[in-house]
């Protein structure tokens, strides 16, 4: 076994074509802003700032001069938009604080969340919505305060419990043959609104925070073969924060006692041969960060931390026969959901 592994890491260190990784399609997003890095693209207006520290922990994104009737954070970037059902999306979390207010501390300001139709124009009148009134927003000078919304994408009921609909004609019930499938498989638009969007307030200044905004939905498990010579034998689950990732390499087709899965967060690879003890194509890159050997079943543990939320992963699967000799399967892209 250990000269199997040397034989695979030596490869590995080999590699020398490679391409990119393509943009994951998940939903699944994890914003922590530990860095100036905003992966849902979420904004109030260009005066939003990032703060390296006095997050929850770490960094957090800052409005601190919004000038409105309450807050209306937005994020369109393409990997939060979509048929949510299909992305399967089942939750959104995140901290917020309020740090500055003109008139009372926040008493009264419901946080809720909507989800928007636009119909790809900036007309509002053809806009329809789905939203859900949550706790009240943090109060003035409390800190950071945690907030949890079930998006149910997969309920196909006209209107699931606790949310409701609205349009620019009713801003509490769907427009007439509009519900609550025609929004979620449509969603151009997340809003976090730090007001009940059935009410009105005066306008104020608001100084505001967010952090470690987390959207829940399936991850991916796609396979990917390169030029095609590989043997397609090894299949995997999507993998999940917080649960056991499973795969499979079929050794009984290819008659071998062994089975070997390398996983890398370095990306996929195509064009590489190694040649020697190894037969096949290698579809990964180094460095891998786990490999396991095993009669077939592979698993795996995914630590419960949201901010695995969104991130890729190459595998590649492997056949070994009882002289050690490595033969390469396809491999499966994947993305971390939650």
């Amino acid at each position: 076994m250990l000269r199997l592994l040397s034989t695979l890491t030596a490869t590995a260190a080999a590699l020398a074509l490679a391409s990119p990784l393509a943009t994951a399609q998940s939903a699944a997003t994890f914003d922590g802003f530990n860095g100036p890095v905003n992966n849902g693209g979420w904004t109030y207006n260009p005066g939003d700032t990032w703060e390296p520290t006095g997050g929850n922990p770490g960094g957090w994104w800052h409005q601190a001069t919004a000038d409105t009737f309450a807050p209306i954070i937005v994020a369109t970037d393409a990997s939060l938009t979509g048929d949510f059902r299909a992305k399967g999306v089942t939750r959104l979390t995140f901290d917020a604080r309020l740090d500055g207010i003109n008139f009372g501390d926040g008493s009264g300001f419901a946080m809720s969340i909507l989800l928007r139709d636009t119909k790809g124009t900036p007309d509002a009148s053809d806009d329809d919505y789905a939203y859900t009134v949550g706790p009240n927003i943090p109060l003035l000078g409390q800190g950071w305060k945690g907030f949890d919304y079930a998006i149910p994408s997969l309920d196909t009921s006209a209107v699931p419990a606790g949310w409701s609909g609205g349009w620019a004609g009713d801003l509490s019930s769907f427009r007439p043959g509009v519900d609550w499938n025609d929004v979620i498989t449509s969603v151009d638009r997340i809003e976090i609104q730090w007001i009940d969007p059935t009410f009105f307030a005066i306008f104020q200044q608001w100084n505001i925070g967010l952090d470690n905004i987390a959207v829940y939905a399936f991850g991916e498990a796609n396979v990917r073969n390169g030029s095609g010579v590989n043997p397609v034998l090894y299949q995997a689950a999507p993998p999940k924060v917080g649960a056991t990732w499973n795969a499979s390499i079929d050794i009984a087709t290819a008659g071998h006692p062994l089975s070997v899965l390398a996983v890398s967060n370095a990306g996929p690879a195509s064009g590489v041969f190694p040649g020697g003890t190894v037969t096949g194509e290698l579809l990964i890159q180094p460095s891998f960060f786990w490999i396991n050997v095993n009669a077939g079943v592979h698993s795996f543990p995914v630590p419960a931390s949201p901010s695995l939320m969104g991130a890729s992963l190459a595998s590649q699967g492997a056949t070994v026969d009882a002289l050690g000799n490595v033969y390469l399967t396809n491999a499966v892209d994947l993305v971390v959901g939650g």
